[in-house]
């Protein structure tokens, strides 16, 4: 076998990584490998006393599904600071060796290509910012610090000049991601290593993430300026430029922190303290604003990839019938660029559409649409924030007595309506008239690139143009507008946003199907984007996709974990229903609508700083979903409601990855500290699962709070009882106490070539001999995200009951797939004078009432999995009139799980 090929052995972390770790840390490096067959698999590496080369061991750690999985913790606390190297090398298949022979060893990957270990010396040294005194141009205003992260205020000096050097980093610079200006419409991630090598001078830098190998402290650099362009470059030999504009004060904000789980924050710390230091705004606590129940509950169509700009009546209609023909539940319908009446030289020349596209106008059309296609429920059309590419038609703008002026972007002519509140006052009305529910405005950013007029009045012109759309859509469409083309440091700097709702903004360019190199970056620049647009009153878009598309799933299972809208763009006839199911599901009362987080997504650590789109490794994204506090439960100071996570990996390269997920990946205390099953949703391990231990990477924070078992003395049933004084289990914590299901710290996945694969994580409640969890809807993507609601009771053995405990979950959803961990732990009971062996089974599940026939429900007793097909319930006899105590009557499903004695 080549060196460069392993088809059936699979190491995390691979030989991409370049580890950095602190002296006498107590975590080990956890390695993890994955084989075909079983093997003697040993990690080379010269992370040893003295830096000798060693051999060391992994463990067999699982055996399923015909593959071998293998695992080595390895302690570094006792080796000195220093550069460490590892490899892998491992024999061939154990079955086809005789025992007298020698191994034969292969080795992993290509030649001379190691993963790196760097151990950092020891400190509990606060970081250090580093020191412009030789850099008068910039002055230093203050500091602050809190648990999290210690920050830095310079301010540039006004009559300064417009660009100075500030040198050098005052440390070594392990790896790094900054954001930079593409054109004026979009931040971008670049990645590199030391000294910003390769790095074009004239880009604008927005943001600067960074990890030091002096100390493996990670650092953010962010330059801000109201109302006026900032920004950093890199020179030659690793020096750093900072831009601004003369005569208006620029700001450079540096936070770091020690602390690799924090790296989130750094962000969200700069922003927080921007806007109470700089800009002196003033939170507006208590507001709660509506999120958009169009583009955010219900599946979408756009037209645009599916047509571009020769969308018409004829093909939109092709669109529709074909979706209605594979019972696509699509209820909103977006008409892209293509729809309006515009000159030859691409200005808007009416409001009304093209009629040798919509013949009958745009009134006409939305409401024939409507009532031709009752499934389409709204109806939202595309325009430029000043109208069309190149803005205005002149004779437009006199027949309506807008004035109107003539600039230039580079090399095209940009007519400009001079007093926006107008316009958009008639055009909002004219579509709210003819039945349009919501907009999508792009091209927000090209106003910087005006070139007949200074900086100052395009910003000017520019937030004329933001605030009259934002009060008209609030006006005339309650709000619901989705912006494009927005993602530039001054929209981000100074937002400009709704009343009505919460806004959309795109957090990144455009969907490229015919561009097999765009779709790994198209995740990966969504989730690098997210480390800012995350912390903004804003939901992100993801843009649409297609679903008969080889990315599709690829695209799909982001847009699960995204938090924002999920529309489509397919072409008529070419669906993957099954795929699109998956996004979905079904609700009592409002048919099929998404299954979406509500907030973005955070990237891993890995996948921020180890150069994931070169290494063609994995990108690895999470989520979190919590219950619901019921008015009728202890205050939510004394309990705290289960937590659930989703973790997705998305291989950006030609080879199989190996994916690692435990209960502290999600950065989250409370999930990490309890008992977790996860559980594979999608990718080549689906339907695996792991019991999970808590993190030791929690035990000792100080912030853990106290966290409270969901079976805790809190339930107001008077059935309920702790273990009867006769149980004579073992001590061991309850979940641990399972002879079937292994434990452990993490779980392993597999991630195809260019595929994708989810993992969710439900956490373990407990009740005497019993441990059970609910896994959501198992057949869609995101399907944890839809339980409100579990409680589990255990009734006392005096009374004449004959269930052993009952676990009940609230969902939103359903589908014919509701998974359930159900582990019962055999216990040693005394029964007249006799010891005997007491199991406990699922005995019966009903769904909102009704019992299901066996049939509709099965329970693998290897794993635990219990698999309920709620479709297969009949209605209540009156299921209006039936309702939970907590107001959810109307709304929620509800599964309950009878467990009994064996």
């Amino acid at each position: 076998m080549a060196a460069n090929e392993q088809p059936s052995i699979i190491l995390a972390p691979d030989l991409f990584s370049s580890l950095i770790i602190q002296q006498y840390s107590k975590s080990p490096i956890a390695f993890h490998c994955y084989s075909l067959c079983k093997r003697r698999i040993e990690l080379w590496t010269n992370l040893s006393q003295g830096g000798k080369w060693i051999a060391i061991p992994f463990t067999q750690q699982n055996t399923s599904n015909g593959h071998y999985e293998y695992s080595l913790l390895l302690n570094v606390f006792h080796l000195p600071p220093g550069k460490y190297e590892y490899t892998l090398r491992y024999s061939l298949e154990l079955e086809f060796r005789d025992k007298n022979d020698e191994f034969c060893w292969s080795w992993y990957g290509k030649p001379d290509q190691n993963g790196t270990v760097c151990i950092t010396p020891y400190t509990t040294d606060a970081p250090m910012a580093p020191s412009f005194a030789s850099v008068p141009q910039l002055k230093f205003v203050a500091k602050e610090y809190n648990d999290v992260a210690h920050l830095w205020h310079f301010r540039s000096q006004s009559d300064g000049p417009a660009q100075f050097t500030l040198g050098k980093l005052h440390h070594p610079m392990h790896r790094y991601v900054c954001l930079i200006q593409k054109g004026s419409t979009w931040l971008t991630p670049v990645t590199g290593t030391t000294h910003f090598q390769g790095r074009n001078a004239n880009e604008k830098c927005q943001l600067l993430l960074y990890q030091d190998t002096e100390r493996g402290d990670i650092h953010l650099w962010l330059p801000v300026c109201q109302y006026a362009e900032c920004y950093l470059s890199f020179g030659e030999g690793g020096s750093i430029k900072f831009h601004h504009i003369l005569g208006k004060d620029a700001h450079l904000l540096i936070v770091s922190t020690s602390q690799k789980k924090h790296f989130a924050q750094l962000i969200q710390t700069a922003l927080g303290y921007y806007g109470a230091c700089i800009q002196q705004v003033s939170e507006k606590d208590g507001i709660l604003l509506d999120t958009d129940n169009i583009l955010l509950n219900k599946l979408g169509y756009c037209t645009w990839n599916a047509f571009g700009q020769d969308a018409d009546l004829t093909r939109v209609k092709a669109a529709l019938e074909s979706l209605k023909e594979h019972n696509i539940p699509v209820e909103y319908l977006m008409l892209d660029d293509g729809w309006q009446l515009v000159s030859e030289n691409r200005q808007l020349a009416g409001f009304e559409a093209d009629t040798r596209k919509f013949p009958d106008g745009l009134s006409k059309t939305v409401a024939q649409l409507k009532s031709d296609y009752s499934y389409i429920k709204y109806i939202g059309v595309w325009h430029a924030l000043w109208g069309y590419w190149n803005g205005v038609d002149q004779a437009f703008a006199a027949k309506n007595k807008y004035t109107w002026s003539l600039n230039r972007q580079h090399h095209q002519e940009i007519g400009i309506i001079d007093d926006p509140k107008a316009f958009y006052n008639d055009f909002y009305k004219f579509l709210r008239e003819s039945g349009v529910d919501f907009v999508k405005v792009d091209n927000q950013g090209s106003f910087q690139e005006l070139s007949s007029s200074n900086g100052q009045q395009n910003i000017a012109l520019w937030d004329r143009f933001r605030r009259a759309m934002i009060d008209s859509g609030d006006t005339f469409l309650s709000g619901h507008v989705l912006h494009c083309m927005a993602l530039t440091p001054h929209v981000l700097f100074d937002p400009i946003l709704s009343n009505k709702r919460k806004s959309i903004f795109r957090n990144s360019d455009d969907f490229f199907p015919e561009e097999k190199e765009s779709h790994p970056w198209h995740i990966y620049a969504n989730a690098i984007n997210a480390l800012w647009t995350a912390h903004y009153p804003v939901i992100d878009d993801w843009d649409m996709f297609q679903s008969d598309h080889p990315f599709a799933e690829y695209h799909a299972s982001s847009r699960a974990l995204s938090g924002g809208p999920i529309y489509i763009t397919d072409i008529p006839g070419k669906h993957n229903a099954d795929l699109i199911y998956k996004l979905v599901a079904e609700t009592k009362h409002a048919g099929y609508t998404i299954l979406r987080s509500s907030q973005a997504p955070q990237p891993t650590f890995e996948t921020v700083f180890n150069n994931t789109m070169n290494a063609q490794s994995l990108i690895a994204l999470h989520n979190l979903h919590q219950e619901l506090h019921y008015p009728n439960e202890c205050p939510k100071e004394l309990v705290t409601r289960p937590h659930y996570g989703i973790c997705g990996f998305w291989n950006t390269g030609p080879h199989e990855k190996l994916a690692v997920v435990s209960s502290g990946l999600f950065c989250c205390k409370k999930l990490a500290m309890m008992p977790t099953i996860a559980y594979v949703v999608s990718g080549p391990d689906r339907g695996n699962i792991v019991l999970l231990e808590p993190s030791c990477d929690y035990q000792n924070d100080d912030d853990s709070g106290s966290i409270k078992s969901v079976s805790s003395n809190c339930s107001n049933s008077s059935s309920s009882s702790t273990i009867s004084g006769n149980d004579m289990s073992s001590t061991l914590p309850i979940w641990k106490q399972s002879h079937n299901t292994s434990t452990t710290t993490n779980m392993m996945a597999r991630v195809s070539s260019y595929g994708s694969t989810l993992v969710s994580v439900s956490t373990v409640q407990c009740a005497g001999l019993l441990s059970m969890a609910c896994l959501g809807l198992t057949d869609k993507f995101n399907g944890n995200v839809c339980i409100l609601h579990t409680s589990m009771v255990q009734y006392e053995a005096r009374l004449s009951c004959p269930w052993y405990a009952t676990f009940e979950a609230h969902l939103s959803h359903r589908s014919s797939s509701c998974g359930f961990w159900v582990k019962t732990h055999e216990s040693l009971r005394r029964r007249n004078s006799r010891i005997v062996l007491v199991g406990l089974i699922p005995g019966r599940v009903r769904v909102d009432g009704y019992t299901l026939n066996t049939k509709d429900w099965t329970w693998c007793s290897s794993n635990g999995v219990l698999t309920v097909d709620m479709l297969a319930a009949s209605s209540p006899s009156d299921p209006m009139t039936k309702s939970d105590g907590n107001g959810f009557h109307n709304d929620v499903f509800v599964v309950q799980v009878d467990i009994c004695k064996a």
